[in-house]
Order: structure tokens, then C-alpha cells, then sequence
């Protein structure tokens, strides 16, 4: 019995340990190729990088990785999907200095879109938020889009406030689209896709279920705020016929640790089918 109590607490030990100092910080480049119908010829073999719930206190060694691997890419555009703060307002300056580097990163060409907890916490308040990314470099899409051109072709980016919060409005991000063009939608939670029809849409980019976060092999995630539960926890999906990734995202909020669920930098090419 002795002996099986060390070993239990051995196996408990190493399991915190790994779980709180290793696995949080153990990014990965997940690359992925979507096919898509209406994708302009000119916007073919397009690269995007997508992060999502970076949850940045400072600027510290994970932010650092971030930008380390990104820069290493290359990627015509970067998409930022939610819940990228955590800093209270007085202490948010190392962040900024981030921010500032993510918007070099590529410049006039970095998307967001915000999250859940900038509206439930109001460490920042959203609208001084947005014009703290804004002056980093950082376009962020407020119930809106834009044509992102290449010649006379173009795409549609839109982008909503957090679906999860209710401060979505995709018919206002709608306006001034178009049906025959190919549409691509930034959104925090996957809540969203109750929002969207058949052939709305083209591809859906969500973060938010930071992949389960704790992922125990043969058990159901203990954790995934979204009204699909577990069923789209990570990974790339059809909902609808459209296109959905859904991005475990880079931090965390109520648990310091992640288990089976690293954090992660997604690398999209695009390809016309």
C-alpha cells in the first residue's frame, strides 16, 4: 500500500509539473490546407496565420515564441481571434510593447477581432482596447469587414464582436458583400455558426475552447464554453458547408495549466477546388 501511495504521488507530481511548466509553453505550428469553391485564382495558395486567446499578462517568454515562430512563416495575412489581453489597464504597457511587434510583423495586414473576457472582466474597457491595438498596427473588425484585394480580385474578411457575449451582429458585418464573392468571417466562439446559413459563409476562423484545455485520452473535455459543448473542441470541421477551424489558442484564463491541448499557432493555405 506504501508502495502504491509513492507511486501515486510520484505520478501526481510529475503530472503538475509537466502540465503547469512544460506543456503551456510547448507551442505548435499546426499547418493546414483549406479548399475553397469561390477562391479567387489570384488568391491562390494564399497564407494565413491565425492565434487565437493569447491572454497576455506581459511580455514574457510565450510572447516571445509567438512572435519567434510567425516571423519564421512568412504569411500574406494574421488573423487574431479573441480574448487577447489580460493586463489591467495600469499594467498592460509590456503588452502593448507585444502588440506593437505583432502588427510589424506584417504590417497593414494583421486582423482581430475581440473576445469574451473583454467584455466580462473590463480590466480595459472595449472601446479604448480597440484603439490601443489600432495604434499598434492591429485593424480590428468591429461587426464590419473589409475586400482584401489582389488586382481586380478580391475576398471578404468580416469580423464580429464576441458571439459568446451576444455583442455579435453578422448582418451589419454583411453589409456591403457580396454573394458570388468569397467570404471569410473572424469570430471569438463558435456560438457564431447558430447565426450563419447554408453558403453564408466560405470559412469560419473561432478560438475560444483553448482545445478542451485539459484533455484526459478516452474522457470528455471537463471544460468547453460553447453552446457544442465538446463537439467541436479543436481542428478543422464542415459546418453547414463551410469551412470551420476552430484554434486551441496560445493562453489561458481560470486554470494555469494545459494537458493534451497545447497551445497553438495555425498555418492555413488556401487552395480553389
Amino acid at each position: 500500500m506504501n508502495f502504491l501511495i509513492v507511486v501515486g504521488t510520484s505520478l501526481l507530481t510529475i503530472f503538475l509539473i509537466y502540465s503547469f511548466f512544460k506543456e503551456p509553453f510547448d507551442i505548435r505550428l499546426e499547418r493546414k490546407t483549406i479548399f475553397l469553391t469561390k477562391l479567387p485564382e489570384n488568391f491562390e495558395g494564399l497564407k494565413i496565420i491565425q492565434i487565437s486567446d493569447l491572454h497576455s499578462r506581459r511580455f514574457g517568454r510565450k510572447e516571445k515564441r509567438v512572435l519567434e515562430i510567425m516571423n519564421q512563416q512568412k504569411a500574406d495575412f494574421i488573423f487574431i481571434t479573441g480574448d487577447i489581453n489580460e493586463a489591467r489597464k495600469k499594467n498592460v504597457g509590456p503588452c502593448i510593447e507585444f502588440w506593437n511587434k505583432l502588427g510589424e510583423l506584417n504590417v497593414g495586414n494583421v486582423y482581430a477581432v475581440l473576445g469574451n473576457h473583454i467584455h466580462e472582466d473590463r480590466k480595459i474597457e472595449p472601446d479604448i482596447f480597440i484603439n490601443i491595438l489600432r495604434e499598434s498596427g492591429i485593424k480590428v473588425l468591429d461587426n464590419e469587414n473589409v475586400r482584401l484585394s489582389r488586382g481586380e480580385q478580391y475576398i471578404c474578411l468580416l469580423g464580429v464582436d464576441d458571439p459568446h457575449t451576444h455583442n455579435s451582429d453578422l448582418v451589419k458585418a454583411y453589409q456591403g458583400t457580396d454573394d458570388y464573392s468569397c467570404r471569410i468571417l473572424l469570430a471569438h466562439s463558435l456560438d457564431i455558426m447558430e447565426d450563419i446559413k447554408f453558403g453564408d459563409m466560405d470559412l469560419v476562423l473561432v478560438g475560444h475552447t483553448h482545445g478542451g484545455q485539459v484533455k484526459i485520452l478516452g474522457i470528455r473535455p471537463f471544460w468547453v464554453p460553447t453552446k457544442y459543448h465538446g463537439k467541436y473542441e479543436r481542428g478543422l470541421f464542415n459546418i453547414k458547408d463551410v469551412s470551420v477551424y476552430v484554434n486551441r489558442g496560445i493562453g489561458f484564463k481560470k486554470l494555469p495549466f494545459r494537458l493534451n491541448s497545447r497551445p497553438e499557432i495555425t498555418l492555413l493555405t488556401l487552395r480553389k477546388c
